[in-house]
């Protein structure tokens, strides 16, 4: 049985989607892992979002794991979370060492690790690109995408690094996005790119991509952490001080198109 450990931010739908469902593959789907604890960087009372996520953990007996990094910064008086970072995660790692776990998983978690945390434990990462793709938030991601023209989008499972998904890709899907459902997409993205200041984020086909991404997502990382559990020695050998460099990404993009038809 694999063992893990959760992060997450809990902005709102979509992080309770992907823990659910994370949830329901080992309830009822007989994923050969347990979920050992869920970090999230907001307490009770900051948002919406994270209140239901919350209190959804809370609700089916997980245990939970909460440290406002909003508050931490604001108590220790640093004008940005970047200069406190490392003295926070200093404080993480204190609350969750007591639990064994193979890998942690960061899902939804909008704060960058510091080295220490990576480190101390095998966190890994779903990123909405290629292992070859752009680095940035998904909105980044997406445009440059666009900007660049480029013919397919994706998504990969990489160990998470001191460097920002810059870790190595253990499994990733790709799909084209040039295919007949995106040409009236990009036909208005065409008229749009004469204009100065586009905004991706209204564009048809940046939602088109975004939605593209969201669909498989949660599959891919699911599929990434049962093959770690029918290969255990792959976390040795991207994990250890001198990851083996032959290891190549797996690409499951057949499988979770099956799951998609």
């Amino acid at each position: 049985m694999l063992k893990i450990g959760w992060f997450s931010t809990g902005n709102g739908i979509g992080s309770l989607g992907f823990i659910n469902f994370f949830l329901n593959q080992i309830n009822k789907k007989g994923l050969n892992a347990s979920l050992e604890f869920v970090f999230c960087n907001r307490e009770f009372g900051e948002a919406d979002g994270s209140d239901e996520y919350i209190n959804y953990i809370t609700q089916n007996n997980i245990n939970l794991i909460t440290l406002s990094s909003k508050n931490f910064q604001k108590k220790n008086n640093y004008k940005k979370f970047s200069d406190c970072r490392e003295l926070y995660d200093k404080e993480v790692l204190k609350l969750i060492s007591e639990y064994e776990v193979d890998i942690i998983v960061l899902a939804g978690y909008m704060l960058i690790l510091s080295e220490d945390l990576c480190t101390k434990f095998k966190f890994i990462n779903l990123h909405p690109a290629l292992p070859d793709g752009p680095k940035g938030t998904w909105g980044q991601v997406i445009a440059k995408l666009i900007e660049n023209d480029k013919e397919y989008s994706g998504l990969n499972v990489h160990i998470v690094t001191k460097n920002l998904d810059s870790g190595k890709s253990i499994g990733y899907c790709k799909f084209p996005i040039k295919s007949n459902l995106y040409n009236d997409a990009w036909n208005q993205f065409n008229l749009e790119s004469n204009h100065k200041n586009i905004i991706y984020e209204d564009l048809d086909l940046f939602t088109l991509i975004r939605n593209q991404i969201l669909s498989r997502e949660k599959y891919l990382l699911v599929i990434v952490i049962n093959y770690l559990i029918n290969n255990k020695e792959v976390l040795e050998l991207l994990f250890n001080e001198k990851p083996n460099k032959d290891f190549k990404s797996v690409d499951f993009s057949l499988q979770i198109e099956k799951l998609l038809s």
